[in-house]
């Protein structure tokens, strides 16, 4: 087997084991599985020093009050890097971006707020990740989409390069890879 299909899998048993889903239901929703990769793929990403401290909380920032009560109880007592997590949501207002988020996930957001949230985010150590269609190639880091029932992930290296982030080459493997407006699938 090579190690590109069995980081894969590992991968896709992660995210499988990582599902907080009732006996009782019959499917998975759309955004328990976004969820559920934005957890996972928070642990392949690397901060700048300064952002790992074990004795602040790790923060994922929500850009929608309509998300925000289903992450805050899909995150509840989870931890990334021996971090609690902490779920936050964040306004329009002009804040740093990287003083209240190491995540912002920007879902139902309309493109007119997710650029401004992406021009805050710029060159900062706040990674960005949205299902909003062509989010890696309008400059965001980490693009979510649904295709043939599948969620697939778009990189955009140069978006995370400029913030100082280090995405592992174990995650790079599964995703696409985005640089401007070229995708190199890998």
């Amino acid at each position: 087997m090579t190690t590109r299909r069995t980081i894969r899998r590992a991968l896709l048993l992660l995210v499988a084991c990582g599902l907080c889903v009732p006996a009782f239901a019959e499917t998975v929703r759309d955004e328990d599985v976004k969820l559920a990769l934005i957890y996972k793929i928070s642990r392949f990403v690397t901060w700048p020093a300064a952002a790992d401290e074990i004795d602040t909380p790790f923060r994922i920032c929500m850009a929608e009050r309509s998300i925000f009560d289903l992450a805050s109880d899909r995150f509840a007592g989870r931890q990334i890097r021996e971090q609690d997590i902490k779920v936050q949501l964040v306004t329009d207002a002009g804040d740093d971006l990287a003083a209240q988020c190491d995540v912002l996930y920007m879902a139902r957001v309309k493109q007119e707020r997710v650029m401004d949230f992406l021009e805050r985010a710029s060159g900062k150590p706040v990674l960005t990740i949205s299902d909003e269609p062509d989010f890696a190639e309008s400059g965001g880091m980490v693009g979510l989409s649904t295709r043939g029932g599948k969620v697939t992930i778009s990189i955009n290296v140069g978006a995370y390069e400029s913030s100082d982030l280090v995405v592992s080459s174990q995650l790079l493997e599964l995703a696409e890879i985005v640089n401007g407006k070229r995708i190199a699938k890998r």
